[in-house]
């Protein structure tokens, strides 16, 4: 095998084209019918979102993702792929970074720093993970000054720590510190884009002080033997502590990456996170790990009994996850050693002192000096454990060329075909039913009045499933305030001192028991002060702006849609239906459930009231006021506590009851509705837009069905791509 020239992958352009077209042809076809389909929320989603494959297809480059720990080498499996030693290896899950690397015009490259949201949202999940190690919300919820805020979590962790007699875990509370410093005093070096040479970028990985500011780099490299639009991506490491890192590899297998290769550790082989992260992989998408390419990478290191534990623990991990791999895309294979073979090899060895650094690692495949030219050449063709490299290489470059852009477009089609089928089954319908129409005018008519009355009633009803949605899910559920509770306190208050104290002693002096008579002062008062029916207007009065004035305005856009649609009788039934009576029927019943327990406490409170001292009959009155009034606060307050989730409650349960009924009247009054709108549309501009729709829905079918016969033929019939053999 020869390595002097770059590869050309075959232009699939046309293919490429042509799918894009199809891509466009299906969505034009889409939004024509639109307007007339009856479609879910969730059927609209998937549609529209595969709407994302025409910009996917027109993307020149094509990814390749290397995925893996931190410490199983993908950095130097790529530059093994590469020839070149270009990117340093990541001692630590915190120096992990995504690294990207094309051709580019010269060697260059570029450090990519978080911007301040990205920062920001970064130290929300570290503040989270040291909240749930403490078992305390730490989040910023009073939005303080984002200093403050970090002095107020560290407090909460030495208060953790004293009351425990244990440590939390240092490093997200230092990578925390680290940004907040950054975010308060920016540093101009941590900011923007900054060009780097090749040779510098060891700086920026071995004890970086800005490692946690990195968000990427990305790498061009000048005469690169790997094909035209071909990028190789180093992702971080899977479990890395960077979250943004993380989601970045997540973001990249689903919407860049085309082809994968994962990289193992031989002595922790697909453990911990790294196997979850590609049984979650396989779960959502098992054809990208059944088209990856897998390296047990650093194979010199193990020896023969750890080989064959390293190679049964990968069988046993891949049957356990139902993993469906390809047997001929296994290797076992150190990467290291092919590439100081490579450099060894293109005379290019002493341009890395830390390549020079690892000769020493081939006296594991049996090299006791340094190999000369010829023999370094030699051993990458012969080599038993170098050829396994090789082969990767060349298995790699193979599918790279012949496989891996034809799969990228069968996928996109295979979508395609999947959303045509979608909305093949919304059209079928009213298509074979225009299709067998034998009166064509009067059916217009007919079609023309149905259409309007179905459109109608279906605004309707999303104008009061909305209304029911937006009750159901209203965010701010403080109806009721403190303010509220005092101010019914001071109502209270006030007409406790307007009671007639003659009339209240004549009721309580009846008997000759004066202090039994007394402990029936509650009842009186109660009676007088008309408790609960303060409490019925003041709950009243909390609802009004959150719901009652709501169901005015539901009202109001309801006739809103097209009143002249209405029949007088529906409209009544609205009227009635959406009126303030029922909802203060169901809080007056509210009210009455808060006070019913309040028999008890007056019971309580009049035996409390034989306690009352004085010389006179009126001085122990007025203490029992005093008392009455001081206990009925007490009660007050206590009933009001879970008040706003049960006025919530009502609220909920009362949007409900109107929805279930509103939909009801709707349905029920259909015929309705169609005679009121047969008297007033104006036939000839309902027909024509009928005819508009009869025309586009036949139309659109017929062309969908052409597209989908389309798209089923250029699945089953791929035509073999003649390729040009790879020379490395």
């Amino acid at each position: 095998m020869h390595n002097n020239h770059s590869q050309q992958i075959p232009d699939n352009s046309q293919k490429i084209q042509s799918t894009i077209q199809q891509f466009q042809d299906y969505f034009a076809i889409y939004e024509s019918v639109f307007p007339y389909l009856p479609i879910k929320d969730t059927e609209k989603s998937s549609i529209e979102k595969r709407k994302d494959w025409i910009s996917k297809l027109k993307q020149t480059e094509f990814h390749v993702a290397f995925l893996g720990s931190y410490s199983a080498g993908k950095s130097t499996i790529i530059n093994g792929i590469l020839g070149r030693e270009i990117l340093p290896e990541a001692n630590t899950s915190t120096t992990a970074f995504p690294t990207i690397v094309k051709k580019g015009e010269k060697d260059q490259a570029f450090i990519y720093f978080m911007d301040d949201k990205a920062q920001r949202i970064l130290y929300d999940s570290f503040i989270t993970e040291i909240g749930h190690k403490i078992g305390k919300n730490l989040s910023n919820e009073s939005h303080e000054p984002l200093g403050r805020h970090f002095q107020s979590i560290e407090e909460a962790i030495k208060q953790y720590e004293t009351e425990t007699g244990s440590s939390i875990d240092q490093q997200a509370l230092g990578k925390s510190r680290l940004l907040v410093r950054n975010l308060t005093n920016p540093n101009s070096n941590y900011q923007g884009r900054k060009e780097i040479q090749l040779s510098e970028l060891g700086n920026y990985v071995e004890g970086y002080e800005g490692a946690i500011y990195v968000d990427k780099i990305e790498v061009f490299v000048e005469n690169l033997n790997i094909a035209d639009g071909i990028v190789l991506v180093d992702l971080p490491g899977l479990g890395v502590d960077n979250k943004r890192h993380e989601e970045f590899t997540q973001d990249y297998i689903k919407e860049k990456a085309k082809a994968f290769v994962v990289c193992i550790n031989p002595f922790n082989v697909l453990q911990g996170k790294e196997i979850e992260f590609l049984a979650e992989i396989n779960k959502k998408n098992p054809t990208i790990i059944q088209r990856a390419f897998w390296v047990i990478n650093q194979w010199d290191l193990p020896d023969n009994t750890h080989k064959l534990e390293a190679i049964n623990s990968f069988n046993q991990r891949v049957g356990d996850y139902n993993f469906t791999i390809k047997e001929e895309r296994k290797f076992q294979t150190s990467a290291l050693n092919y590439l100081l073979l490579k450099t060894i090899a293109q005379g290019t060895i002493n341009q890395s002192q830390k390549l020079r650094g690892h000769l020493d690692n081939l006296k594991k495949i049996g090299l006791e000096n340094e190999p000369s030219k010829d023999q370094a050449k030699d051993l990458l063709l012969h080599h038993p454990d170098i050829v396994l490299f090789s082969q990767f290489l060349e298995s790699l470059y193979k599918y790279l060329n012949k496989e891996a852009k034809d799969e990228f477009i069968a996928d996109a089609r295979k979508e395609l075909l999947e959303i045509i089928r979608k909305l093949e089954r919304l059209l079928k319908e009213p298509y074979h039913q225009y299709s067998q129409i034998s009166n064509p005018q009067d059916d217009m008519k007919i079609r023309a009045v149905s259409s309007q009355s179905r459109f109608f009633i279906d605004q309707l009803k999303k104008k009061v499933k909305e209304f029911s949605q937006q009750i159901r899910t209203h965010e701010d559920s403080q109806f009721w305030k403190e303010s509220d509770t005092h101010e019914v306190i001071r109502e209270l208050d006030k007409k406790i001192m307007q009671i007639d104290k003659k009339e209240l002693k004549n009721y309580l002096s009846e008997g000759l028991d004066i202090n039994g008579h007394i402990s029936r002062l509650p009842n009186f008062v109660t009676e007088k002060i008309k408790l609960t029916s303060s409490m019925r207007k003041k709950l009243i009065s909390v609802v009004d702006i959150p719901f009652t004035q709501r169901l005015s305005t539901l009202l109001s856009d309801l006739q809103t849609i097209n009143l002249s649609y209405l029949p007088e009788e529906v409209l009544k039934k609205l009227e009635d239906n959406l009126c303030e009576r029922d909802i203060s029927m169901r809080l007056s019943g509210l009210a009455d459930a808060l006070f019913y327990q309040y028999g008890d406490e007056l019971e309580t409170i009049g035996l409390s009231l034989k306690d009352c001292s004085g010389q006179t009959f009126s001085e122990r009155l007025d203490q029992a006021l005093k008392m009455y009034k001081d206990k009925l606060e007490e009660c007050t307050k206590k009933l009001v506590k879970e008040l706003n989730t049960n006025i919530w409650y009502s609220l909920k349960n009362h949007a409900e009851y109107l929805e279930e009924k509103l939909l009801e009247l709707f349905n029920d009054c259909q015929d309705e509705i169609s005679s009121q709108i047969a008297q007033t549309i104006k036939l000839d501009e309902a027909i024509a837009s009928e005819v508009t729709k009869q025309t586009t829905i036949t139309n659109s079918y017929e062309k969908l069905i052409t597209l989908k016969s389309s798209i089923k033929s250029s699945l089953e019939t791929q035509i073999p791509v003649e390729v040009e053999q790879f020379t490395r």
